[in-house]
């Protein structure tokens, strides 16, 4: 990975804000010219810096209104189980963040679900993976901050 020039990481720093960018203002600021623009937001999406463009969404507009954070211990931490572990709660749709920590719990979950019913239904189906030992739930009351910006 080569190092970024000031004006590419001025670039990364204004598409975080809003990647539905203008391409005049973004010319002005960047001091560049459009192709100059394109081609650098092209290099910086090859070079895997731009990992995607997407809309973030509230999820109390289309009926998501519960969100539980879930620390999961696992009983055997030997490779192949943890894999299997990651692989089958990837593909879990209310799963919206999932990390892999450190410290008392093996996993971080991020879930958000239509309500505590959902939920339930959502931990019929954690529950039937294999080689949980304990999950322990907060439920969300509101939020302090959400971000997807990136301070560098």
């Amino acid at each position: 990975m080569q190092e970024l020039s000031k004006q590419e990481i001025e670039l990364l720093r204004i598409l975080q804000e809003n990647a539905r960018f203008d391409i005049t203002d973004l010319t002005e600021r960047l001091n560049m010219s459009r192709t100059s623009v394109y081609d650098r937001i092209k290099k910086l999406e090859n070079e895997g810096y731009i990992k995607d463009y997407v809309a973030i969404i509230d999820p109390k507009r289309v009926g998501l209104n519960f969100t539980v954070i879930i620390n999961v211990s696992l009983n055997s931490q030997r490779l192949e189980l943890v894999e299997e572990f990651s692989r089958q709660v990837a593909a879990l749709d209310e799963v919206v963040e999932g990390y892999v920590t450190g410290g008392i719990f093996d996993y971080v979950l991020k879930v958000v679900v239509k309500d505590p019913e959902s939920f339930n239904d959502f931990i019929r189906k954690l529950s039937d993976i294999p080689n949980i030992s304990k999950v322990q739930s907060s439920f969300v009351m509101s939020y302090i901050k959400q971000s997807t910006k990136l301070h560098f």
